[in-house]
């Protein structure tokens, strides 16, 4: 196990400052549960931190930091724990835990959320996140062109579930 120099510490604390919100967010749309986002967010720093001496600097912090949270919330949703807990729990268990403002209309939240999870991630990093085509790719180690085909088929599910929603909608 590496530990980082004193000097990446201060590095650890300026990401987590710099970036803390946005990998909370990228966990909580990928894993749809605001305390293992939570969990996962720093459980992402900590092998930032871990491994920062391994950072090649090829691509910028929040593009390596989103490509460590997006394997920290793979590997959760793999284990049996993660699918032994959202098999059995309810729809309102879920909504409980997610903690959304009473007046807030999960349509969109939950058709995104039903995305296939391969489709889900490169729009969640693509839109949502913000990241460039090149930074979203990186971030979940594909090519450019596999991006660009997922977020193109995930808008058009969305389109297509949420037709009559806002899509259909006359201004």
């Amino acid at each position: 196990m590496s530990i980082a120099p004193a000097s990446d510490e201060q590095t650890i604390i300026h990401l987590m400052n710099t970036y803390g919100t946005d990998i909370r967010r990228l966990c909580l749309y990928l894993l749809n549960d605001s305390y293992l986002a939570e969990d996962a967010a720093q459980e992402t720093f900590f092998k930032a931190w871990k491994h920062y001496a391994g950072f090649r600097k090829d691509c910028s912090e929040k593009t390596w930091l989103s490509r460590i949270a997006v394997n920290t919330c793979r590997s959760m949703q793999r284990g049996s724990w993660f699918k032994s807990i959202f098999t059995q729990a309810s729809e309102e268990d879920r909504e409980k835990v997610t903690e959304l403002p009473p007046d807030y209309d999960p349509t969109v939240w939950n058709a995104v959320q039903a995305l296939p999870e391969h489709l889900k991630s490169a729009l969640v990093l693509r839109y949502y996140e913000g990241l460039s085509l090149q930074e979203a790719a990186k971030s979940l180690g594909i090519n450019i062109n596999t991006l660009n085909s997922r977020a193109r088929k995930a808008k058009a599910i969305l389109q297509e579930n949420l037709k009559g929603w806002y899509f259909d909608e006359e201004d």
